[in-house]
């Protein structure tokens, strides 16, 4: 039988620093709780004959009829033993009838990683190829410091709509087919003029009129990253105030555009520490979330409101926002309070929503309606609610009731023009409600366009398109097509 030693091959991929599995189909039984990623001065090393011990552990019969590739992430502790954590499998043939799980944790032990001549726990990942009963091994190489981009599509929670189903159609826009410069985008927003900027981790980007400008290391004052100075930190958060200044929360940082010249604020110069969400209030000051409170530019002064001087629940605040009457809607990890003619009070009424979720976005529709995205790790409180005029509450629902609580919500736009809601989900990708019909369209990586189940910022231009930020690229919607 055919086999190759394995070779190394230098490939990147992104990886959530906060997750333990980087491919969707997991494993049990890998007990380490603390481990790093293709790290070590010295790299963790398999044995010479790790091809003939995953092919003597391999069920025999579908082996030989197994084609395709399986990417493996193994964890390799700092005795050198493997587990099989996650996988990726595209073959024709199931990783349970191929028996890889016991295969792969059957090899013999490894060299460990080794860093300051320390043995330590690390994740690996191989490339298996299987072709009618030959099987080749690569190693997929994490290098941070020669990033060439970045994505993550992943798969889906749950199935989207049937594509029959599904109103409309969209377009993708990327790093191969476009002049975005980077697929993982996250922030997104439409200025005064009708421009789309596009916020990525690695630059941003103006498209006018059809034209892309690019903006980076080069034209701005945002800090570079620490293993490349020639890309910018993440753009993580944008938004457009009433004077068409552009702000952008990147690393640590929050830094304004005012169409000719860039200005950074920091802990230094300003009272933010870290920003989250951004909010333009009606007259037009910006307001800035954080985990020390809430910080108010004017345009020259900023001032902090915290748990210390406006009785804040806490300081750890995930949403703002101003209502046509000055309220101030804050959501926090330990309840919600309206903020009023300088006078705090709690949202605790049990009758309400609000004493049972966080605010994390809010608006104020034509109507005066008040729409309100609520956070709440794993409860069905979380969702999207809405106040009337007079008072009276409603929940917009799905279906399926662990929709908003398995799946967390990024962000909402409210269509009033088509009378539509557009949610993005973590997780699954983009939702559609028709307020009209009562009717539900899911759009996943799976049956439509969007090119990943991480969708991020959203927003409307004048045709009344929508554009979403997701880790794969961006895409709009095409409207035209009805």
């Amino acid at each position: 039988m055919k086999k190759t030693l394995p070779i190394l091959v230098f490939t990147f991929i992104f990886f959530n620093l906060n997750a333990q599995n980087l491919y969707d189909e997991k494993f049990d039984n890998c007990h380490l709780t603390s481990f790093c990623l293709d790290c070590g001065d010295t790299k963790a090393q398999p044995q010479n004959t790790i091809l003939d011990e995953i092919i003597a552990n391999l069920n025999t019969s579908n082996f030989s009829k197994a084609n395709g590739k399986i990417e493996v992430q193994i964890l390799v502790d700092a005795d050198g033993k493997p587990c099989l954590i996650s996988a990726k499998n595209e073959t024709n043939i199931s990783s349970k009838k191929l028996n890889l799980q016991k295969a792969i944790n059957n090899t013999s032990y490894w060299n460990p990683a080794i860093s300051k001549n320390q043995n330590q726990n690390s994740s690996v990942s191989l490339i298996l190829e299987l072709q009618h009963g030959v099987l080749t091994a690569k190693r997929k190489v994490f290098d941070f410091k020669n990033q060439s981009n970045m994505k993550s599509e992943g798969t889906p929670n749950i199935k989207g709509s049937k594509k029959s189903d599904l109103k409309y159609s969209w377009t993708l826009y990327n790093q191969q087919n476009s002049q975005l410069p980077w697929d993982m985008t996250r922030a997104i927003s439409t200025d005064l003029n009708d421009n789309i900027w596009i916020g990525t981790d690695n630059g941003i980007v103006k498209i006018e009129n059809g034209n892309w400008k690019l903006y980076n290391h080069l034209n701005t004052t945002i800090e570079t990253t620490k293993y490349n100075k020639n890309q910018i930190e993440s753009v993580r958060y944008m938004n457009v105030d009433k004077a068409d200044n552009k702000w952008f929360i990147a690393g640590y940082n929050l830094y304004k555009f005012d169409n000719k010249n860039w200005t950074k604020y920091d802990s230094i110069n300003s009272t933010i520490s870290w920003g989250r969400n951004l909010h333009t209030d009606f007259e037009n000051n910006l307001w800035v979330t954080s985990w020390k409170g809430i910080s108010k530019f004017d345009g020259k002064n900023w001032k902090l409101f915290n748990k210390e001087n406006s009785n804040l629940p806490t300081n750890k605040v995930l949403g703002i926002y101003v209502d046509r009457n000055k309220k101030i809607w804050v959501g926090t990890f330990e309840g919600n309070v309206v903020i009023e003619n300088g006078k705090t009070m709690l949202l605790n009424d049990r009758s309400s929503p609000l004493s049972k979720a966080y605010i994390n976005k809010m608006y104020e529709d034509t109507k005066g309606n008040m729409w309100f995205q609520l956070y709440k790790d794993q409860s069905n409180d979380a969702g999207i609610y809405v106040l009337d005029r007079h008072g009276k509450w409603t929940k917009i629902e799905y279906s399926d009731t662990k929709m908003f609580y398995e799946n967390s919500i990024n962000d909402f736009l409210l269509d009033e023009d088509k009378n539509e809601l557009w949610l993005t989900l973590n997780g699954i990708g983009v939702l559609k409600y028709d307020l009209n019909e009562k009717k539900w369209e899911v759009y996943t990586n799976q049956n439509s366009n969007i090119p990943s189940i991480h969708a991020e910022q959203i927003t409307k231009d004048k045709n009344g398109d929508i554009w979403v930020a997701t880790y794969a690229g961006v895409v709009k919607l095409n409207r035209s097509d009805n």
